[in-house]
């Protein structure tokens, strides 16, 4: 199966790193989550790295903790 690295930033009110771990663990690998340092009025921006084989599931899950943006996606293994 055809796997991708994901690499995106999440704007959330609630969720905190802890909470979005526990949520991605299973639906990938190599999983990292920064918390980005810019100031925001309200809420706060993830840097989200994972390898998944499905970028909706991921998607989905992050879509119900807040806003995503700038995003990329890379098909490993593509010759």
């Amino acid at each position: 199966m055809q796997k991708y690295l994901l690499e995106f930033i999440l704007h959330s009110h609630q969720a905190n790193e802890k909470t979005l771990k526990n949520s991605l663990t299973e639906f990938g690998e190599d999983l990292k989550i920064t918390d980005c340092q810019e100031a925001i009025a309200k809420g706060k921006d993830f840097r989200i790295n994972i390898n998944t084989e499905d970028p909706t599931i991921i998607f989905d899950i992050c879509s119900q903790f807040g806003r995503i943006k700038s995003v990329k996606i890379d098909e490993e293994g593509r010759a």
